[in-house]
């Protein structure tokens, strides 16, 4: 009973929309229910299971302005994540726009994308260009930033 009275406010939660960063913790993690959080305006869905460091790392997640998302919950999210707002804009990258935006969050170089991709470094400035332009930002922070928040990269 206690489940489904957690579960009843939680979804009350949801409908009425987060105005304070709020991390939701769950038992059994469901893609609807946490899509709809993150819609909502969560900042983290973790499982009510993640340890205190797990937790120490979201609030300091959350405080740089990142969402987060339990290890678990990333692959039934993915496909739902082009359904959070602003995705659009996202849809529009490329495969290797993917993979570059990725390698920007993981903090590697032009040059360091470059070897390992095997293409020149103009090419990755040109991808990086072009990432930036598709996704409206003005530096690789913040492209990184909009692509963990609209689900395209995971940290």
């Amino acid at each position: 009973m206690r489940d489904a009275v957690g579960a009843r406010e939680a979804l009350a939660a949801v409908a009425q929309g987060f105005t304070v960063p709020t991390i939701l913790l769950v038992d059994d993690p469901h893609a609807e229910i946490s899509l709809a959080a993150l819609r909502a305006g969560a900042a983290a869905v973790l499982a009510r299971q993640s340890e205190a460091r797990e937790l120490l790392a979201a609030l300091d997640a959350i405080a740089a302005g990142l969402v987060v998302l339990d290890g678990s919950l990333r692959d039934s999210l993915a496909p739902a994540a082009t359904a959070l707002p602003g995705t659009a804009r996202a849809e529009a990258l490329t495969a290797r726009e993917h993979q570059v935006l990725g390698m920007l969050a993981g903090g590697l170089s032009n040059r360091r994308i470059a070897e390992r991709l095997a293409i020149s470094e103009n090419t990755v400035k040109a991808h990086v260009a072009t990432i930036l332009a598709k996704l409206g930002a003005a530096t690789r922070t913040e492209a990184v930033t909009l692509g963990v928040r609209l689900g395209l990269v995971m940290l």
